[in-house]
This record gives structure tokens, sequence and C-alpha cells, in this order.
């Protein structure tokens, strides 16, 4: 199962390169390498047979690829980045709820504003970038809501708009859900988990008999909760000066 959720979140990245066009295909891997060292700003679907590791460190040092590889747990990718003088970043954790078909009933579909226009992109990706600590560009987030693929939300309180989400249908039927963030003055408030809760909502409309997220070992805590079981992680690497 955790290659299967690791994949949806490849599949999700490439996508939004494709849409985005900073997507690169290059022997032995895909990158995303948007603007600024924006979101999402990865190398991914490494295939080891197919590297040229010189190659790859000298594109991250010339800084024409991202210095973040993101691989799911396996012994031989592993191997090979830390010898080659890359080490471990962040390691997350891959879950995956199965509906039972059943919506939430608890959340109103007025604490929510679907992103439909270019406004609602734009801040859509400020809460993003606030919530997240990096930057995300509206220029990566205006294709998405275009695409039928993609559902994006932001949570609403009160006034503002402190939350938001993704949804990612693949082809293979199965949803993800994605960027589930909250700016830091609104945290405690559970944003979050209603945030969760409609994405886990869309995802049943989409009829998927599965849910798939990628999780904070914090974040899975909460989601653990929610039903969610941990099935692996994403191992990140960089390589290290």
């Amino acid at each position: 199962m955790n290659k299967e959720i690791i994949e949806h979140l490849f599949e999700f990245w490439k996508h939004i390169g494709h849409n985005g066009g900073f997507l690169k295909k290059e022997k032995g891997f895909n990158s995303t390498h948007p603007s600024e060292n924006s979101w999402p700003n990865k190398i991914f679907n490494v295939n080891v047979e197919d590297l040229d590791l010189n190659d790859l460190k000298q594109k991250i040092l010339s800084k024409k690829l991202p210095n973040s590889v993101a691989v799911y747990e396996q012994e031989s990718p592993r191997k090979i980045l830390t010898s080659n003088g890359y080490g471990v970043t962040s390691t997350l954790k891959a879950m995956a709820l199965t509906t039972n078909g059943i919506l939430y009933d608890n959340i109103k579909a007025s604490d929510f504003l679907e992103v439909c226009s270019e406004h609602d992109a734009g801040l859509f990706a400020e809460v993003a970038s606030g919530s997240f600590g990096y930057p995300v560009k509206p220029a990566t987030i205006i294709p998405l809501y275009k695409d039928p693929a993609f559902k994006l939300y932001l949570g609403k309180y009160k006034d503002s708009f402190p939350s938001c989400g993704i949804v990612y249908l693949d082809k293979n039927g199965v949803s993800g859900i994605h960027m589930i963030g909250t700016k830091a003055d609104y945290r405690g408030l559970g944003l979050g988990k209603k945030m969760t809760q409609q994405l886990v909502n869309e995802a049943i409309k989409n009829q998927s008999k599965k849910v798939y997220l990628v999780a904070s070992q914090a974040g899975e805590r909460i989601y653990s909760k929610m039903g969610f079981k941990t099935y692996g992680v994403l191992e990140s690497y960089s390589l290290q000066n």
C-alpha cells in the first residue's frame, strides 16, 4: 500500500508540473522546479538503475534541479543516495482511509469556498504560503482550478479564509487529499479537521473507496483518530554540502 500512496503523490506533483509548464522528464527521474524554489519543488519517480548520479549532482549544485529527492521506503535508493553524499531531510507518513460511503454531516458547505477564479487562486496561494512557510505561487494554482482532477477549497472563519486544502482524483479513481493547512494564528480551532472532513466528503463523491494522504508525525496522530492507517513512509533526501 505504501508504494500506491506515494505513487499517487508523485502523479499529483507530475500533473501540477505539467499544468504549470515546469515538469521535467529526464533519464531516471521526473522533477518539478517552479520559479523561486516555490511549491512543488521536488525530484521524484526515481529509477536508480537509470540514474546518472554525477549528472544529477551537477544539476543540483548548479540549481538547475531542486535539492530534494523524494523516494518511497526502499533499501536500494536509500543505500545509493546515502553513499553518494545525500542525507535524509524529512520522513513523512503514507496514510490511507477506507471510506464507507457515508458523508460527514457535521460540516456546512457555507464554511468553505471552492476556488473558481484567479482571485480565489491567488488567495489560496497566500493562505498556503502562510500555512506551510514556503512560497506557493498563484501561477501554480491558477491552472489547477480549471482542471477537473483537482478541487481546491478555502476554509472560512468569521470574516477570514485561514485554511486550505486540495482533493485530487488520480487516473486509478483514487482520491488523495493534499495541502491541508491553517495559518498559525488560527490553529487550535479545529479548522484543519473540518477541512479534512470536507475533502473526504469530496473523495466519497468521487466514488473513491480509498483516500490517500502524506502526513508529518504530528499530523499522523490527528489523522489516525479519523480512521486513517499508516502504511509506510516517504523519505526526502538532499545533497549535503
